[in-house]
């Protein structure tokens, strides 16, 4: 079994199970300080219209990254076990 065999047992093993109210929130958490972060820094070395560019587009990945961990948590991921 190769590594790459390993990373996509674990990734299954993980996605499989529902995600809990903890771990949203943790994620939720994560994102709001990455994008608290990032725009701090693109506003110190980009300057003010691109940080508020860079914060409104990771606000849009992370908004869609936890919409989908929130179905996958209701709706469980019966998908991966066929």
């Amino acid at each position: 079994m190769g590594i790459i065999d390993r990373f996509e047992e674990e990734y299954l093993a993980v996605s499989s199970e529902r995600a809990s109210v903890r771990e949203l929130l943790e994620l939720f958490v994560g994102a709001v300080l990455f994008v608290l972060g990032a725009s701090a820094l693109a506003y110190y070395l980009l300057g003010r219209w691109i940080a508020l560019w860079i914060a409104a587009a990771l606000v849009v990945v992370f908004g869609i990254t936890l919409l989908s961990q929130a179905y996958w948590a209701v709706t469980g991921r019966e998908d991966y076990e066929r």
